[in-house]
């Protein structure tokens, strides 16, 4: 049979149910290509680096019940800190509706300058010392479960970031001092959000999103891009 001319359909992968090749109006698009396609695009689970442009870079952490410890080869450790402290030193658990958050000491914790003996309950403004390591508790936003520890002194995480963010339901950046991540710019917000396992963002404002322009909403992966006029960020796998 004379098959010439005959168009075939395009073929998908088993995997992805995606088209083997882009639409023809993104051809040249790889950023959309790679957002239809699994095997590229990793999606957020329990922690993850964010780095914003002239901002500094954040450890986000999702789980309701975090371990900190020293940071170590081969340890899993959910905040690790490069300072004397034992590889498991403290647990921190996040309950309740309004995100109550309780620190079990598993070595010596002080908590405003007293040592603790058993789980207690953090309060907005809260300095927190484990061993050599300093740091402040804070719950920057009232409608928000998510809470903020700020590094004081030369203690610091690794790999290193700035602060680490205790992410609940919620996680705004913004100019607000409310948010719970502050830039000293033009009236803009961006909201992480979790939805269905995911993690989702929305933009008060239209930005570049791994490539796809004008948009206000979607889904984040690992290493995605999200461009804007007056604020940008990446995400980063630990």
């Amino acid at each position: 049979m004379n098959t010439t001319g005959i168009k075939r359909p395009l073929a998908f992968t088993n995997s992805t149910r995606v088209p083997a090749v882009p639409p023809k109006k993104f051809a040249t698009n790889y950023a959309y290509f790679s957002r239809t396609n699994k095997k590229i695009m990793k999606a957020v689970s329990d922690r993850f680096l964010m780095w914003i442009d002239a901002v500094g870079g954040y450890l986000v952490c999702l789980n309701n019940q975090l371990t900190i410890g020293q940071a170590r080869p081969g340890l899993n450790i959910d905040i690790p800190l490069a300072a004397d402290i034992t590889s498991k030193h403290a647990r921190l658990k996040r309950q309740g509706k309004e995100g109550d958050y309780i620190i079990e000491p598993l070595s010596e914790v002080m908590v405003q300058n007293k040592r603790i003996q058993s789980p207690t309950l953090l309060h907005d403004g809260d300095l927190i010392c484990l061993g050599t390591a300093q740091l402040q508790f804070t719950k920057p936003h009232p409608l928000s479960a998510s809470a903020r520890l700020d590094l004081i002194g030369g203690s610091r995480t690794n790999p290193y970031a700035d602060a680490i963010l205790l992410m609940s339901d919620t996680l705004i950046i913004g100019n607000n001092l409310a948010n719970h991540v502050v830039y000293h710019g033009e009236d803009h917000q961006i909201v992480l959000y979790q939805q269905d396992g995911k993690l989702h963002y929305r933009s008060d404002q239209q930005v570049n999103l791994d490539g796809v322009t004008n948009q206000t909403a979607g889904e984040l992966f690992y290493g995605s891009q999200v461009k804007g006029e007056r604020i940008s960020f990446s995400l980063e796998q630990v």
